[in-house]
């Protein structure tokens, strides 16, 4: 105590070259051991057979428009969540029990397969995989030209109406009066029973200029918006040789594009598929839910999110 500090022993150098090269070679050691590890994981990859056409494939799968919104899923929790997952038009939630994985054969199309461009872009993947297949318009659902109906912007319809008596009452809900006035079924302004003859009802349009309806849907439903406004802009009851006209213009747009659905006067539910500025006209491509052709999807570039679950080999 009080006295000098004893003085310091000097480094031994080779001892601290030493250490350093011990380290160096430990290092070495444990990314050549890491490298190794990698190259065989990778090689085991490799060695999962790819899948080929007649595997029995077992997936989760979610189907997307070009735009990322969901039109079918194998996935309960995409189908509840429409924060993360928007969906199209046209997505129905299903049972939830009815949400499961889904079991396809690979390659096989037509009747018990899928279509052509998801039944051969699983081809090559492995079990493991999760793979984005893109599906072309040529590989996908087929467009039936049929279901594609044009309607011009501006257009003029017959202001006088004849159906059966059967007709009328399915439509209405109740018995055809002479000289009544009716809300009518479609376009939701006023016609009147002009006549009653052998079974026959003839009907006169009373629609008022100006008169704003919605015959396709109600676009201001929140739950369910459909359809859009369409505006009376003329009325002559004396017109076409007493059949009589009825002016109106179509409120719809561009923009309108795959994203506004409808129900026609067949009944039969549909999407606007196409808008044409020059020609003033929209086309509305219809949907038969009995036939399972759907005319969000005909026609149109695809993408299925999968995940491989099992693979199965042909035999």
């Amino acid at each position: 105590m009080g006295g000098e500090s004893e003085a310091k022993a000097p480094r031994d150098k080779g001892r601290v070259v030493m250490a350093i090269v011990v380290a160096a070679i430990v290092l070495s050691v444990v990314a050549i051991g890491y490298v190794l590890y990698s190259n065989s994981q990778a090689h085991t990859l490799d060695e999962t057979p790819a899948i080929v056409a007649g595997d029995k494939v077992k997936m989760n799968y979610t189907g997307r428009l070009a735009d990322g919104r969901v039109f079918d899923t194998s996935k309960l929790e995409v189908a509840l969540d429409d924060a993360l997952y928007p969906k199209s038009l046209t997505f129905q939630l299903r049972d939830n029990d009815s949400y499961e994985p889904f079991d396809m054969e690979a390659g096989k199309t037509g009747s018990g397969g899928t279509i052509e461009g998801f039944a051969y872009g699983v081809i090559g993947l492995h079990a493991g995989d999760h793979q984005i297949i893109e599906v072309p318009v040529g590989e996908g659902y087929e467009l039936n030209p049929d279901m594609l109906r044009t309607v011009d912007l501006q257009e003029d319809i017959y202001a006088i109406e004849v159906m059966t008596e059967e007709q009328f009452r399915d439509s209405f809900g109740s018995e055809p009066i002479l000289l009544r006035s009716y809300t009518h079924f479609f376009w939701g302004w006023d016609v009147l029973v002009v006549e009653r003859v052998a079974g026959m009802v003839t009907l006169r349009h009373e629609p008022y200029v100006g008169q704003v309806v919605q015959p396709f849907g109600d676009p201001d439903n929140t739950d369910d918006p459909a359809g859009w406004d369409v505006v009376v802009e003329g009325y002559d009851p004396a017109a076409n040789d007493g059949l009589g006209t009825v002016s109106i213009r179509h409120v719809v747009s561009a923009g309108d594009v795959y994203n506004v659905k409808g129900t026609d006067a067949d009944g039969a539910t549909f999407v606007l598929w196409s808008f044409n500025a020059t020609s003033a006209s929209f086309q509305i491509h219809r949907s038969d839910s009995e036939a399972g052709y759907n005319g969000e999807l005909a026609g149109r570039l695809l993408y299925f999110e999968v995940e491989i679950i099992s693979v199965e080999p042909a035999t």
